[in-house]
Protein backbone atom coordinates (compact mmCIF):
# COMPACT_ATOMS: atom_id res chain seq x y z
CA UNK A 1 0.00 0.00 0.00
CA UNK A 2 1.29 3.46 -0.93
CA UNK A 3 1.25 5.89 2.01
CA UNK A 4 -0.02 8.76 -0.14
CA UNK A 5 -0.85 9.55 -3.75
CA UNK A 6 -1.83 12.93 -5.26
CA UNK A 7 -5.37 13.44 -6.52
CA UNK A 8 -5.38 14.31 -10.22
CA UNK A 9 -6.19 17.93 -11.03
CA UNK A 10 -8.73 18.91 -13.72
CA UNK A 11 -7.40 18.23 -17.22
CA UNK A 12 -4.18 16.81 -15.77
CA UNK A 13 -2.21 14.30 -17.79
CA UNK A 14 -1.66 11.00 -15.95
CA UNK A 15 2.04 11.33 -16.68
CA UNK A 16 1.91 14.64 -14.76
CA UNK A 17 0.27 12.94 -11.75
CA UNK A 18 3.17 10.46 -11.64
CA UNK A 19 5.63 13.36 -11.90
CA UNK A 20 4.00 15.13 -8.94
CA UNK A 21 4.13 11.92 -6.90
CA UNK A 22 7.81 11.65 -7.73
CA UNK A 23 8.45 15.20 -6.48
CA UNK A 24 6.41 14.87 -3.26
CA UNK A 25 7.79 11.42 -2.44
CA UNK A 26 11.31 12.81 -2.26
CA UNK A 27 12.66 10.02 -4.46
CA UNK A 28 15.92 10.94 -6.11
CA UNK A 29 15.68 8.46 -8.98
CA UNK A 30 12.75 8.18 -11.41
CA UNK A 31 13.29 4.41 -11.66
CA UNK A 32 12.71 4.11 -7.90
CA UNK A 33 9.38 5.91 -8.27
CA UNK A 34 8.30 3.74 -11.19
CA UNK A 35 9.23 0.59 -9.28
CA UNK A 36 7.16 1.77 -6.28
CA UNK A 37 4.09 2.48 -8.40
CA UNK A 38 4.24 -0.13 -11.15
CA UNK A 39 6.42 -2.82 -9.60
CA UNK A 40 8.94 -2.62 -12.43
CA UNK A 41 11.55 -0.15 -13.64
CA UNK A 42 10.39 -0.61 -17.21
CA UNK A 43 6.62 -0.30 -16.69
CA UNK A 44 5.92 3.39 -17.04
CA UNK A 45 3.16 5.66 -18.26
CA UNK A 46 3.81 7.00 -21.72
CA UNK A 47 3.01 10.63 -22.31
CA UNK A 48 -0.26 9.66 -23.99
CA UNK A 49 -1.42 6.63 -21.99
CA UNK A 50 -1.15 5.29 -18.42
CA UNK A 51 0.83 2.04 -18.37
CA UNK A 52 -0.48 -1.07 -16.49
CA UNK A 53 -2.75 1.01 -14.27
CA UNK A 54 -4.32 -1.85 -12.27
CA UNK A 55 -1.00 -2.58 -10.54
CA UNK A 56 -0.87 0.99 -9.25
CA UNK A 57 -4.58 1.26 -8.34
CA UNK A 58 -4.36 -1.92 -6.25
CA UNK A 59 -2.01 -0.04 -3.89
CA UNK A 60 -4.49 2.82 -3.31
CA UNK A 61 -7.52 2.93 -0.98
CA UNK A 62 -10.57 1.32 -2.57
CA UNK A 63 -12.70 3.87 -4.42
CA UNK A 64 -9.97 6.53 -4.55
CA UNK A 65 -9.54 6.21 -8.33
CA UNK A 66 -10.90 3.87 -10.98
CA UNK A 67 -9.18 2.66 -14.12
CA UNK A 68 -12.01 4.16 -16.19
CA UNK A 69 -11.55 7.61 -14.62
CA UNK A 70 -7.82 7.53 -15.27
CA UNK A 71 -8.13 6.39 -18.89
CA UNK A 72 -11.04 8.65 -19.86
CA UNK A 73 -10.07 11.82 -17.99
CA UNK A 74 -6.28 11.77 -17.88
CA UNK A 75 -5.01 10.01 -21.04
CA UNK A 76 -5.36 10.55 -24.79
CA UNK A 77 -7.46 7.40 -25.24
CA UNK A 78 -10.76 9.27 -25.91
CA UNK A 79 -9.11 11.42 -28.57
CA UNK A 80 -7.59 8.56 -30.58
CA UNK A 81 -10.48 6.12 -30.09
CA UNK A 82 -13.34 8.57 -30.74
CA UNK A 83 -13.81 7.55 -34.38
CA UNK A 84 -13.23 3.80 -33.94
CA UNK A 85 -15.93 1.16 -34.55
CA UNK A 86 -17.49 -0.22 -31.36
CA UNK A 87 -15.45 -3.43 -31.18
CA UNK A 88 -12.16 -1.63 -31.72
CA UNK A 89 -13.04 0.88 -28.98
CA UNK A 90 -13.62 -1.96 -26.50
CA UNK A 91 -10.52 -3.94 -27.43
CA UNK A 92 -8.19 -0.93 -27.34
CA UNK A 93 -9.61 0.14 -23.97
CA UNK A 94 -8.60 -3.25 -22.58
CA UNK A 95 -5.15 -2.83 -24.12
CA UNK A 96 -4.75 0.59 -22.45
CA UNK A 97 -5.84 -0.59 -18.98
CA UNK A 98 -3.53 -3.60 -19.14
CA UNK A 99 -0.59 -1.49 -20.32
CA UNK A 100 -0.05 -3.66 -23.39
CA UNK A 101 3.04 -2.38 -25.24
CA UNK A 102 1.24 -2.91 -28.56
CA UNK A 103 -1.43 -0.34 -27.65
CA UNK A 104 0.18 2.51 -29.59
CA UNK A 105 0.07 0.36 -32.74
CA UNK A 106 -3.44 -1.00 -32.13
CA UNK A 107 -4.73 2.56 -31.71
CA UNK A 108 -2.76 3.98 -34.63
CA UNK A 109 -0.91 6.41 -32.35
CA UNK A 110 2.55 5.53 -33.66
CA UNK A 111 1.34 5.88 -37.25
CA UNK A 112 -0.48 9.14 -36.54
CA UNK A 113 2.47 10.82 -34.85
CA UNK A 114 5.41 9.19 -36.62
CA UNK A 115 8.74 9.37 -34.82
CA UNK A 116 8.53 13.05 -33.95
CA UNK A 117 9.71 14.36 -30.61
CA UNK A 118 6.83 15.80 -28.61
CA UNK A 119 7.71 19.08 -26.94
CA UNK A 120 5.86 19.72 -23.70
CA UNK A 121 3.71 22.85 -23.80
CA UNK A 122 1.85 25.09 -21.37
CA UNK A 123 -0.50 28.08 -21.33
CA UNK A 124 0.94 31.07 -19.42
CA UNK A 125 -2.51 32.01 -18.06
CA UNK A 126 -3.25 28.44 -16.91
CA UNK A 127 0.20 28.37 -15.31
CA UNK A 128 -0.59 31.37 -13.10
CA UNK A 129 -4.08 30.07 -12.28
CA UNK A 130 -2.69 26.67 -11.27
CA UNK A 131 -0.18 28.31 -8.94
CA UNK A 132 -2.95 30.33 -7.28
CA UNK A 133 -5.45 27.46 -7.00
CA UNK A 134 -3.19 24.47 -6.32
CA UNK A 135 0.15 25.92 -5.31
CA UNK A 136 1.93 24.15 -8.15
CA UNK A 137 1.76 23.94 -11.94
CA UNK A 138 1.06 20.71 -13.82
CA UNK A 139 0.99 19.37 -17.34
CA UNK A 140 -2.47 19.85 -18.84
CA UNK A 141 -3.72 16.97 -20.94
CA UNK A 142 -5.31 19.15 -23.63
CA UNK A 143 -2.13 21.24 -24.03
CA UNK A 144 -0.05 18.15 -24.86
CA UNK A 145 -2.20 16.91 -27.75
CA UNK A 146 0.21 16.54 -30.69
CA UNK A 147 -1.93 18.79 -32.87
CA UNK A 148 -2.95 21.45 -30.32
CA UNK A 149 -1.49 24.95 -30.70
CA UNK A 150 -3.92 27.05 -28.64
CA UNK A 151 -5.34 27.04 -25.12
CA UNK A 152 -9.04 26.97 -25.96
CA UNK A 153 -9.98 28.15 -22.44
CA UNK A 154 -8.03 31.41 -22.67
CA UNK A 155 -7.82 31.64 -26.47
CA UNK A 156 -4.08 32.23 -26.45
CA UNK A 157 -1.04 30.51 -27.96
CA UNK A 158 0.54 27.62 -26.12
CA UNK A 159 4.23 28.03 -25.34
CA UNK A 160 6.85 25.34 -25.96
CA UNK A 161 9.15 24.35 -23.11
CA UNK A 162 12.64 22.94 -23.40
CA UNK A 163 11.38 19.45 -22.48
CA UNK A 164 11.42 17.10 -25.46
CA UNK A 165 9.66 13.80 -24.82
CA UNK A 166 9.76 10.70 -27.02
CA UNK A 167 9.47 6.92 -26.65
CA UNK A 168 13.13 6.59 -25.65
CA UNK A 169 12.58 8.72 -22.52
CA UNK A 170 9.70 6.80 -20.92
CA UNK A 171 11.79 5.93 -17.88
CA UNK A 172 12.41 9.63 -17.20
CA UNK A 173 10.10 12.02 -15.37
CA UNK A 174 9.87 15.74 -16.10
CA UNK A 175 7.72 17.50 -13.48
CA UNK A 176 6.20 20.77 -14.66
CA UNK A 177 7.35 22.66 -11.58
CA UNK A 178 11.02 21.86 -12.16
CA UNK A 179 11.28 21.91 -15.92
CA UNK A 180 9.03 24.70 -17.16
CA UNK A 181 11.00 27.51 -18.74
CA UNK A 182 8.72 30.52 -19.04
CA UNK A 183 9.40 31.51 -22.62
CA UNK A 184 7.88 34.54 -24.30
CA UNK A 185 4.44 34.02 -25.73
CA UNK A 186 3.75 34.79 -29.40
CA UNK A 187 2.22 38.21 -29.97
CA UNK A 188 0.57 37.09 -33.21
CA UNK A 189 -3.25 37.16 -33.08
CA UNK A 190 -4.90 33.75 -32.87
CA UNK A 191 -6.55 33.04 -36.26
CA UNK A 192 -10.20 32.03 -36.25
CA UNK A 193 -9.56 28.90 -38.33
CA UNK A 194 -7.06 27.56 -35.79
CA UNK A 195 -9.30 28.40 -32.85
CA UNK A 196 -12.15 26.49 -34.52
CA UNK A 197 -9.88 23.50 -35.23
CA UNK A 198 -8.36 23.37 -31.75
CA UNK A 199 -11.78 23.76 -30.12
CA UNK A 200 -12.92 20.71 -32.09
CA UNK A 201 -9.73 18.87 -31.07
CA UNK A 202 -10.52 19.69 -27.43
CA UNK A 203 -14.13 18.49 -27.80
CA UNK A 204 -12.89 15.22 -29.32
CA UNK A 205 -10.64 14.69 -26.31
CA UNK A 206 -12.89 15.97 -23.52
CA UNK A 207 -16.49 15.16 -24.48
CA UNK A 208 -18.32 12.28 -22.83
CA UNK A 209 -17.16 8.99 -24.34
CA UNK A 210 -19.37 6.07 -25.36
CA UNK A 211 -18.96 2.89 -27.37
CA UNK A 212 -21.26 3.67 -30.27
CA UNK A 213 -19.82 3.19 -33.75
CA UNK A 214 -17.56 6.19 -34.35
CA UNK A 215 -16.77 5.23 -37.93
CA UNK A 216 -20.06 6.79 -39.11
CA UNK A 217 -18.03 9.94 -39.76
CA UNK A 218 -17.17 8.48 -43.19
CA UNK A 219 -20.81 8.72 -44.26
CA UNK A 220 -21.15 12.18 -42.70
CA UNK A 221 -18.13 13.56 -44.58
CA UNK A 222 -19.29 11.90 -47.80
CA UNK A 223 -22.73 13.51 -47.53
CA UNK A 224 -21.27 16.95 -46.70
CA UNK A 225 -18.81 16.82 -49.61
CA UNK A 226 -21.58 15.87 -52.03
CA UNK A 227 -23.72 18.79 -50.87
CA UNK A 228 -20.78 21.16 -51.54
CA UNK A 229 -20.24 19.71 -55.01
CA UNK A 230 -16.81 18.38 -54.02
CA UNK A 231 -17.80 14.79 -54.61
CA UNK A 232 -19.99 13.34 -57.34
CA UNK A 233 -23.51 12.37 -56.31
CA UNK A 234 -22.70 8.72 -56.95
CA UNK A 235 -19.58 8.91 -54.77
CA UNK A 236 -17.43 7.66 -57.62
CA UNK A 237 -15.37 10.81 -57.98
CA UNK A 238 -13.80 13.16 -55.44
CA UNK A 239 -12.70 16.59 -56.64
CA UNK A 240 -9.51 16.56 -54.60
CA UNK A 241 -8.01 19.72 -56.13
CA UNK A 242 -11.03 21.78 -55.13
CA UNK A 243 -10.90 20.44 -51.57
CA UNK A 244 -7.13 21.00 -51.32
CA UNK A 245 -7.52 24.61 -52.45
CA UNK A 246 -10.33 25.19 -49.96
CA UNK A 247 -8.24 23.74 -47.11
CA UNK A 248 -5.23 25.87 -48.09
CA UNK A 249 -7.38 28.99 -48.24
CA UNK A 250 -8.78 28.21 -44.80
CA UNK A 251 -5.65 27.17 -42.89
CA UNK A 252 -2.77 28.65 -44.87
CA UNK A 253 0.53 27.80 -43.17
CA UNK A 254 -1.06 26.96 -39.80
CA UNK A 255 -1.53 23.33 -40.87
CA UNK A 256 1.40 21.22 -42.20
CA UNK A 257 1.43 20.99 -45.99
CA UNK A 258 1.64 17.18 -45.73
CA UNK A 259 -1.81 17.17 -44.08
CA UNK A 260 -3.35 18.73 -47.18
CA UNK A 261 -2.69 16.42 -50.10
CA UNK A 262 -4.68 14.26 -52.48
CA UNK A 263 -3.10 11.14 -50.98
CA UNK A 264 -4.08 12.06 -47.42
CA UNK A 265 -7.56 13.11 -48.51
CA UNK A 266 -8.07 9.76 -50.24
CA UNK A 267 -7.03 7.90 -47.06
CA UNK A 268 -9.39 9.98 -44.91
CA UNK A 269 -12.39 9.36 -47.15
CA UNK A 270 -11.79 5.67 -47.95
CA UNK A 271 -12.53 3.97 -44.62
CA UNK A 272 -8.88 3.87 -43.63
CA UNK A 273 -7.80 4.47 -40.05
CA UNK A 274 -6.31 7.96 -39.94
CA UNK A 275 -5.23 10.42 -37.26
CA UNK A 276 -8.22 12.35 -35.86
CA UNK A 277 -6.74 15.66 -37.00
CA UNK A 278 -7.36 14.80 -40.67
CA UNK A 279 -11.04 14.19 -39.97
CA UNK A 280 -11.33 17.35 -37.86
CA UNK A 281 -9.57 19.57 -40.41
CA UNK A 282 -12.21 18.58 -42.96
CA UNK A 283 -14.97 18.97 -40.37
CA UNK A 284 -14.05 22.62 -39.73
CA UNK A 285 -14.02 23.29 -43.47
CA UNK A 286 -17.46 21.69 -43.81
CA UNK A 287 -18.76 23.37 -40.62
CA UNK A 288 -19.47 20.10 -38.85
CA UNK A 289 -19.49 19.69 -35.06
CA UNK A 290 -18.35 16.62 -33.14
CA UNK A 291 -22.02 15.72 -32.69
CA UNK A 292 -22.53 15.90 -36.47
CA UNK A 293 -19.53 13.62 -37.11
CA UNK A 294 -20.78 10.93 -34.72
CA UNK A 295 -24.39 10.76 -35.90
CA UNK A 296 -25.15 9.11 -39.22
CA UNK A 297 -26.88 11.35 -41.79
CA UNK A 298 -30.42 10.72 -42.92
CA UNK A 299 -30.82 8.09 -45.60
CA UNK A 300 -28.98 9.17 -48.75
CA UNK A 301 -30.81 8.82 -52.04
CA UNK A 302 -29.71 5.93 -54.19
CA UNK A 303 -28.59 7.91 -57.24
CA UNK A 304 -27.34 4.82 -59.01
CA UNK A 305 -30.82 3.28 -58.89
CA UNK A 306 -32.30 6.56 -60.13
CA UNK A 307 -29.88 6.61 -63.07
CA UNK A 308 -30.71 3.03 -63.95
CA UNK A 309 -34.44 3.74 -63.83
CA UNK A 310 -34.07 6.83 -66.06
CA UNK A 311 -31.96 4.87 -68.55
CA UNK A 312 -34.50 2.06 -68.69
CA UNK A 313 -37.26 4.60 -69.31
CA UNK A 314 -35.44 5.87 -72.41
CA UNK A 315 -33.22 8.76 -71.24
CA UNK A 316 -29.81 8.94 -72.92
CA UNK A 317 -26.61 8.42 -70.96
CA UNK A 318 -25.43 11.89 -72.02
CA UNK A 319 -28.60 13.51 -70.65
CA UNK A 320 -28.33 11.58 -67.37
CA UNK A 321 -24.66 12.56 -67.04
CA UNK A 322 -25.57 16.25 -67.41
CA UNK A 323 -28.29 16.00 -64.74
CA UNK A 324 -25.98 14.37 -62.19
CA UNK A 325 -22.81 16.31 -62.94
CA UNK A 326 -20.81 13.31 -64.11
CA UNK A 327 -19.70 11.81 -67.42
CA UNK A 328 -21.37 9.33 -69.76
CA UNK A 329 -18.77 6.60 -69.07
CA UNK A 330 -19.59 6.68 -65.37
CA UNK A 331 -23.31 6.53 -66.13
CA UNK A 332 -22.74 3.57 -68.43
CA UNK A 333 -20.88 1.74 -65.68
CA UNK A 334 -23.69 2.25 -63.16
CA UNK A 335 -26.70 1.52 -65.36
CA UNK A 336 -25.24 -1.71 -66.74
CA UNK A 337 -24.45 -3.29 -63.36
Amino acid sequence: MISFFPSPYPDELWYSVICRYHVHSGNYCAKHTLRQLYGDNFCAPSLMLCGPINTLLAQLPQGFLSAKDVVMQHTFYPYYARFFPTQRKRSTYAYVVNGNPLTVHRMGISQANGNHCSVMRYCPVCYQEDLQLHGEPYWHRSHQLPDMQICTKHRCWLVDTDVAYNSTRQQELFPASFTMQLKKQSAEPVPGCLLALDSLLHDTLDSSFDYRDGSVYHAVLDCALRSRGWRSLTGGRTYATKIENALLNLYGSYVPATDISAKQLHATLCNKSVAPRYVLQLAVLLRLTLYDLLHAPDAVLDYKAEMKEMYQSGASMYHIAQLYGTDAKTVARWVKQ
